[in-house]
């Protein structure tokens, strides 16, 4: 049996779930992976009140992150009804751009017309693979008799009905796509729809500067208003019809895509766009850069109206930008590798938005389900933490993410253990007088530093007394104290006070309890295993000091901050 000419439009088969994956084998499966880029991921979801999530759809995303000798090629694509087309453009884009193309190419405006006719292209070949299912659907309407509804025709012809439809799903759908290009040690943005690139930049003041560099081709684009308004089309009248059919134009997503036949050869059957002198949607892509990136330290993000719709349901932000920098630069503080920190800031936002849904509150009616998400995520020098971190370090030098127990050790250790207390006030967001969104309070990393946030140093034999945030940037206690500090409590199992608690070597600090109570402390076991009235029992772990210590520190920051 001869493979079709392209993907149908059906459920996969198998386990394989993911933007990268293909409903078939392709050449582009073989080409070397980016290693300074990953991908997080997250299917579509329809939320039910007893708790439990479903799939609406297939997952439609698709993306790339390919190396080639020296270009770097990302894409991503937002496939609406069905996945056929994302899968042919994901297949095709690279051929027109890893083929030799770019070769001896250095300006800007031959690498931008060599971008831009890579989508008409690819959108070209995708309508000569349906020309064949266009005419048979033809030949099959030509055969039944006019007049009918769809209910009489199905009674009456069910299998050439049923046929129709196995045809449309062939024509119909279509796929936001957006290309990130590095070439000659320039940055390059080609994008049709309304995925998203932004560049996070580390400016010489540490502040995160955030820049899109992306349009998105919607009806409330003014660019595209005026576009559409020189077609003879009524804007108005089309943002008003908007209401009725969900989104977009007349139903559709976007001003610009790849595929979506019916808008394009079939826009006049379309009684808001019927007037248009040319065809409204198209495939023609706005394309910026170059970019200079040599020594850039920061990121770059690539990703899907699903996540951008997400977070403006669960938190209805005006600054969207920086608040998907912010979380990745927080995910940079904590993760080891790239692929958790781009799964990390899916999985969050993927969680807040459901338990935004099972709150009830007032947000909870924008929240009844999601779209597919695709984050695509390219460091430019930006430190993880394990590259600022020594090697078999047993302590996590992340303040914010320590566990607050130390786990406890028979053995006698010449490891003493410090608390660290992150700042409890996170960077602030503000606007420099250019209004480029940028992050203030992350301070310069490097291999030699620790990560982005100062902790603040506490003695764990003394909670209510926090030293100098600069006393120490270890994350460990074996340096010297420094004058005006006090020396952190080692850990001795083996030295331990009347009461059995953990004693210390500082006479000053005797009478101070220890902040974790040991587990092998003599207790009422009765009291321990009755719960009380309200169905609790009593904590193996005493927080009151860590409470006060954190208070304090707390305080402390607020006031030298003020001052």
């Amino acid at each position: 049996m001869a493979m079709p000419a392209h993907p149908v439009n059906t459920r996969r088969k198998g386990p394989a779930v993911g933007p990268m994956s293909s409903s078939t084998p392709s050449w582009t499966d073989d080409l070397p992976v980016c290693h300074l880029s990953a991908i997080g991921f997250s299917t579509n979801q329809v939320y039910r009140a007893d708790g439990g999530r479903e799939e609406e759809h297939e997952f439609e995303d698709r993306c790339f992150h390919f190396k080639c000798d020296d270009i770097y090629l990302y894409g991503v694509f937002d496939g609406h009804s069905g996945v056929h087309v994302a899968d042919f453009v994901r297949q095709r884009l690279p051929v027109e751009l890893l083929l030799g193309q770019l070769t001896d190419v250095e300006d800007d405006f031959s690498v931008k017309k060599i971008l831009q006719q890579a989508f008409l292209t690819v959108e070209a070949a995708f309508f000569e693979t349906i020309d064949a299912a266009l005419a048979e659907k033809m030949k099959l309407k030509l055969q039944l008799p006019e007049g009918l509804s769809d209910y009489e025709l199905y009674q009456k012809y069910p299998k050439e009905v049923e046929k129709l439809q196995s045809l449309d799903s062939e024509i119909i759908g279509g796929t936001s796509a957006i290309l990130a290009l590095i070439h000659k040690g320039k940055l390059y943005i080609a994008s049709v729809g309304d995925s998203r690139a932004v560049l996070c930049t580390r400016e010489p003041d540490n502040k995160l500067k955030v820049r899109q560099l992306s349009i998105d081709h919607t009806i409330d684009n003014e660019d595209e208003q005026l576009r559409l308004s020189q077609l003879n089309l009524d804007v108005a009248g089309i943002q008003q019809a908007t209401g009725l059919y969900g989104r977009g134009l007349a139903g559709h997503p976007t001003t610009r895509s790849i595929g979506d036949y019916s808008f394009k050869g079939g826009y006049r059957d379309i009684e808001v766009l019927s007037y248009a002198a040319s065809e409204p949607v198209i495939a023609e892509p706005e394309v910026i850069g170059g970019l200079p990136i040599t020594g850039l330290s920061g990121f770059l993000l690539v990703f899907t109206n699903g996540l951008i719709k997400s977070i403006e349901e669960t938190t209805d932000t005006s600054q969207l930008n920086m608040d998907i920098a912010y979380r990745v630069a927080a995910e940079f503080q904590i993760q080891s590798t790239l692929s958790g920190v781009a799964q990390q800031v899916v999985d969050k936002v993927v969680r807040n938005h459901h338990d935004t849904y099972l709150s009830g509150m007032e947000r909870a009616q924008y929240c009844q389900k999601r779209d597919d998400i695709t984050l695509l995520l390219r460091n430019f020098d930006y430190p993880l933490w394990s590259s600022v971190s020594p090697l078999g370090s047993s302590v996590s030098p992340l303040p914010g993410y320590n566990p607050v127990t130390v786990p406890y050790s028979p053995h006698r250790t010449e490891t003493s253990l410090s608390l660290f207390i992150p700042s409890p006030t996170p960077p602030t967001l503000t606007h420099s007088i250019s209004q480029t969104p940028i992050i203030t309070g992350i301070p310069s990393v490097t291999p030699s530093s620790v990560p982005i946030t100062q902790p603040i140093f506490v003695d764990v034999s003394n909670p209510n007394i926090p030293n100098s945030p600069s006393s120490s940037h270890t994350s460990t206690i074996e340096s010297q104290p420094s004058s005006g500090t006090s020396t952190p409590q080692k850990y001795d199992p083996t030295h331990t006070n009347s009461t059995g608690t953990q004693g210390s070597t500082n006479s000053d600090t005797q009478s101070s309890p220890f902040l974790f109570q040991r587990l092998s402390e003599p207790r009422d076991t009765n009291s321990q295993a009755e719960p009380d009235e309200e169905g609790y029992i009593e904590p193996y772990v005493d927080f009151t000091d860590f409470m006060r210590a954190y208070e304090a520190a707390a305080n402390e920051i607020h006031y030298s901050q003020e001052a």
